[in-house]
């Protein structure tokens, strides 16, 4: 790779567009799809109002490519960093159907939905980050400011309690090695990331811990169940066979026993097992949806009914957000207020044996 080109592929990750940009784009194109204008002239109508760079650099890409004969699914292969698999595989299977207008539609939809959860998780925790992060300030100050200077006043400190021993040790720590605590705190950061990326068995550990953990394995299940039948539903909409949208899913998922699972059913599937078979003795998967898997595979007339079990998964899976914030705010509170009573506690406790004292 030259320098040119380097700086080009940073200049395009730097500039990726965001969730809100990739699903206006996809609005766009399927409402310029149903006005009746093609791929290429639906591509620069909306290049004319885009503002956005990295955005006006695919589609930049894309016209020049559609322009030497390339299709459009083949064209969003090369921003794969934006454009996932399975979206990729519902705009192939649509240009071969002939109805690329309701399929774009439809990815908008879904990740018009995507970015509702999105909000919604980010509303709900904003209030306790910002309690939190107030929390680490006023403990910062407390411990770098107000405990030293009041010890201070202490003709001497060799009868100090041990709390505020302690913590004069720690905000003599922080003085002195706040730079080592600032790196530490990268150092795990990047090791997490680092070690679930690419080192399989911690990978599974946490993904075993994920969907173990009373609450939070209700969150991880609840968004597995949506993400699987709404993808069984687009791509068995879309024409793909089952087998290969198995395949396409298990791409997706990113849990490792849900993937292992996903392929586990495939290869049953190729096996001449049905699917509901497969999934019928996994505590991964819900009953409900194993029943309406069931009855779909011998009526063969249950997208409709995928399409409500998906939106019904959607809406569970928001509340199951609510609740598993719900419940961890008053353990956050009860965290910061052991931690203040801490501190608190140790520039009182030696100002009431003053005070004793001097009485």
């Amino acid at each position: 790779m030259s320098i040119w080109e380097l700086l080009q592929w940073l200049y395009i990750r730097f500039n990726a567009p965001s969730l809100k940009n990739k699903t206006n784009f996809f609005r766009l194109l399927a409402l310029s799809q149903k006005a009746g204008l093609g791929i290429r002239d639906s591509l620069i109508s909306i290049k004319k109002t885009e503002k956005q760079a990295g955005l006006l650099y695919i589609i930049d890409d894309m016209i020049e490519q559609l322009n030497q004969g390339v299709n459009f699914s083949s064209t969003l292969r090369n921003h794969m960093y934006i454009f996932k698999e399975e979206e990729i595989s519902l705009i192939t299977s649509a240009e071969a159907i002939g109805n690329l207008p309701d399929v774009l539609e439809e990815i908008s939809e879904d990740l018009e939905n995507e970015q509702k959860i999105n909000q919604k998780i980010k509303k709900a925790s904003t209030y306790p980050m910002v309690l939190l992060s107030f929390s680490i300030i006023a403990v910062v100050i407390l411990l770098l400011f107000v405990i030293p200077t009041i010890v201070g006043m202490f003709p001497s400190q060799d009868s100090l309690p041990s709390i505020t021993v302690f913590m004069l040790d720690t905000s003599d720590f922080i003085k002195n090695y706040w730079y080592v605590i600032l790196l530490t705190v990268g150092w795990i950061y990047s090791s997490y990331t680092l070690l679930y990326k690419f080192f399989l068995p911690f990978k599974i550990i946490i993904d075993k811990i994920l969907i173990s953990v009373p609450v939070v394995s209700d969150v991880v299940k609840t968004f597995h169940m949506y993400r699987y039948s709404k993808l069984l539903w687009q791509l068995y909409s879309g024409g793909i066979s089952p087998v290969v949208s198995l395949k396409l899913i298990a791409n997706v998922f990113s849990n490792f026993h849900y993937k292992k699972k996903v392929l586990e059913i495939q290869s049953d599937m190729k096996s001449g097992f049905w699917m509901a078979e497969s999934m019928e003795w996994s505590t991964l998967f819900d009953p409900i949806l194993i029943q309406i898997i069931s009855v779909w595979e011998n009526t063969w007339n249950m997208a409709d009914v995928l399409k409500r079990i998906s939106t019904f998964y959607r809406e569970l899976l928001q509340n199951k957000i609510d609740m598993l914030l719900a419940l961890l705010e008053p353990f956050l509170m009860a965290f910061i207020a052991v931690i203040i009573w801490i501190v608190v506690g140790s520039i009182f406790i030696p100002m009431a044996d003053m005070v004793n004292v001097m009485q």
